[in-house]
């Protein structure tokens, strides 16, 4: 992504990575982005010579890469800028300034969720300030709910919402001086989904869609109410209300996770990880696309189990672009976040009705070919 910086990048990776000779230094920290070794390591390296950026493209990382660069004078987010979008009580309250949002309170006791309840009624959501991935994300729908939830650990982390009805859609952006490129989608399903079993998915908006024309105006007004680094990615998810209206859920100055840069890069030939970067280190960039794109894709990721499967081959579809299995997971693994997954596939489609159609048939075929197969 950096070939031109090559030999002048310090490198600190949660994940082993290959090929790290050119590197001018490489570690791998284990649980990297919890732990504060590497911060410590560059106020080190950098007494000895000073570094012109700091980049990350872990959202766990914004805040504290934005509090190095204060300290040693390097340019790019700020920590007011990186605190917005990673807390999402004050990136609700930022937002609000200039696009609707759900009602939500932080949560200092459970005193507090009785009470937000009491005045907005069910179901509600309860969920971290600073979490990913839907982890750790609870719907109350009624008193049953809100029992069981009282049987687990109290956090010191949560705040409370209102539970909004509607489809979600996400927007994933890169924007940097000269450049911008937005795509907007849908997930497949509620990314809470994952939860009560249902695969995690997406599929993408043609750019004339006029849906896809007011999740983009959603999406600048959005932006507006925030202080933003020179440049940045951004994912944006937004609901899709019954009574037609778009309702903010969250916006991340990251690139989405999931398969969606896999999707940008099948559609739009934008990789989202290497633009945003080499953005941010003032290097050039492809332009972005200005036509609309010959065809659109989706994905979607199959479940862990909880107990072991067989799977099965690539699915026997003209349509089907890629198809990739988890070899990483453990045999009897469960789902712990949205991105959980066994395997996934990607499909090609004129439309996005197209493609949630083979999505679904493809989908189909899995489930049947991981039932046939299941390992005794």
């Amino acid at each position: 992504m950096l070939p031109e910086l090559v030999d002048r990048l310090h490198v600190f990776s949660q994940h082993p990575l290959r090929n790290t000779k050119a590197f001018a230094r490489y570690e791998h920290v284990e649980n990297c982005e919890a732990v504060p070794y590497a911060e410590l390591m560059i106020r080190r390296l950098a007494r000895e010579k000073p570094f012109t950026r700091i980049v990350t493209d872990n959202e766990y990382d914004l805040e504290r890469a934005a509090r190095m660069r204060e300290s040693m004078g390097i340019p790019g987010q700020s920590v007011s800028s990186a605190l917005s979008f990673r807390d999402r009580m004050v990136m609700k309250r930022i937002a609000s300034r200039t696009v609707p949002t759900a009602r939500f309170a932080r949560l200092d006791s459970s005193v507090d969720l009785v009470d937000f309840i009491g005045e907005f009624a069910h179901p509600v959501v309860v969920k971290p300030v600073k979490q990913g991935g839907s982890r750790d994300i609870s719907v109350l729908r009624g008193e049953e709910d809100l029992l069981a939830f009282s049987r687990t650990p109290w956090r010191e982390d949560l705040m409370v919402e209102e539970f909004v009805e509607g489809q979600m859609y996400h927007v994933d952006a890169v924007l940097g001086e000269g450049y911008r490129f937005v795509a907007s989608s849908r997930y497949l399903r509620s990314c809470l989904g994952v939860f009560s079993g249902q695969n995690n998915g997406s599929l993408q908006l043609r750019p004339e869609d006029a849906l896809a024309g007011r999740l983009e105006e959603f999406f600048d007004r959005t932006l507006a109410a925030f202080d933003v680094p020179p440049a940045a990615a951004y994912h944006l998810e937004v609901f899709h209300t019954p009574d037609d209206r778009l309702v903010l859920c969250e916006i991340a100055s990251r690139v989405g996770g999931d398969r969606i840069p896999v999707l940008t890069r099948a559609t739009y030939g934008v990789d989202l990880h290497a633009t945003s970067l080499r953005l941010s280190c003032d290097l050039p960039v492809e332009p972005p696309p200005t036509g609309p794109p010959a065809e659109v894709h989706g994905s979607v990721s199959l479940l862990p189990q909880g107990r072991p499967v067989r799977l099965p081959g690539r699915p026997p579809f003209p349509w089907v672009s890629e198809y990739e299995v988890n070899d990483r997971i453990a045999p009897d693994a469960v789902t712990l976040h949205s991105a959980s997954h066994l395997c996934f596939v990607v499909v090609r489609g004129a439309d996005t009705a197209e493609v949630e159609r083979r999505l679904f048939a493809v989908e189909e075929w899995l489930m049947s070919q991981l039932d046939d197969q299941q390992a005794v």
